[in-house]
């Protein structure tokens, strides 16, 4: 059977016979946050700007000339999902452009990417090197947020990293973080005056004040870890990535109780508390 390149909802499917020389040479010149092998098609899908890779890589070890289809073909329509989503990882560098973070849905596939700047922009925790997070980032909350919904971000918050609950290995250390940051923000006089240092900061600086992520050294971790999300985006590889997030529901059961989700360490899956 020769070699084809069809395009597939903003992916190039690339069948060949198996070669693992052609293999190996694919890992080595295609990052892999864009390509994926399909098990059930048996065939790779391939981000569209690697085509060129991939015609040289099927010419090279398989001798065929393979064509690339239409540019217009390879276009994947923008679109809303309304995603279950059970567990949200921790952004990564994947070797391609801004670190990403997989969901995983509530089948079991890790089918949806979280770029980092969209779960930034949703907890409003926009980041710039080498700077402390603010309380504001910590809640997810915009620094204008009233003091009902700061109330209510906490509660959501300590819902899902109470270590009673949650299973994170940093659990403790989180909630620690949540507490202090609601202590501060519920008290009118002590929002105020913090409210009055990052302004005085910011104004040291020349420029508006600045959060990084709650685990800097690790990547940027959702503050809450499912959901039921509302998001604009496109499907690439298989997978839906996400653009913009609209709206963040959480996830309940007929009795009325909320899903909290949390990974143990070295555990194969996460776990489901139900509260």
């Amino acid at each position: 059977m020769g070699s084809t390149i069809t395009a597939d909802k903003g992916a190039l499917v690339w069948r060949t016979p198996y070669n693992p020389s052609l293999v190996t040479a694919l890992k080595a010149a295609i990052p892999a946050s864009d390509r994926r092998f399909d098990r059930a098609t048996k065939a790779w899908r391939v981000a569209p700007q690697h085509g060129d890779t991939i015609v040289r890589l099927t010419e090279q070890y398989l001798g065929e000339r393979v064509q690339l289809p239409a540019l217009g073909a390879m276009i994947a329509a923008r679109e809303t999902r309304i995603l279950d989503v059970r567990y949200i990882g921790t952004t990564k560098d994947r070797g391609d452009s801004a670190p990403t973070a997989f969901g995983l849905l509530a089948g079991g596939e890790w089918g949806v990417v979280f770029p980092e700047a969209a779960l930034r922009k949703w907890f409003n925790a926009e980041a710039r090197p080498d700077e402390v997070a603010t309380l504001y980032a910590i809640l997810g909350v915009p620094s204008s947020a009233p003091d009902a919904d700061i109330r209510g971000a906490y509660r959501r918050l300590a819902r899902t990293w109470h270590p009673d609950v949650c299973r994170e290995p940093d659990a403790a250390e989180q909630f620690k973080r949540i507490q202090h940051a609601y202590e501060i923000l519920h008290e009118p006089v002590k929002r105020a005056k913090y409210d009055a240092g990052m302004a005085l900061e910011a104004s040291l600086r020349g420029r508006d004040p600045v959060v990084i992520p709650l685990a800097a050294d690790h990547g940027y971790r959702s503050p809450l870890r499912c959901g039921l999300i509302m998001a604009e985006g496109h499907e690439s590889l298989g997978r839906f990535v996400v653009e913009n997030i609209i709206m963040w529901s959480d996830i309940t059961d007929a009795q009325g109780r909320v899903l909290v989700t949390s990974w143990p360490a070295g555990a194969q899956a996460p776990m489901e508390d139900w509260n």
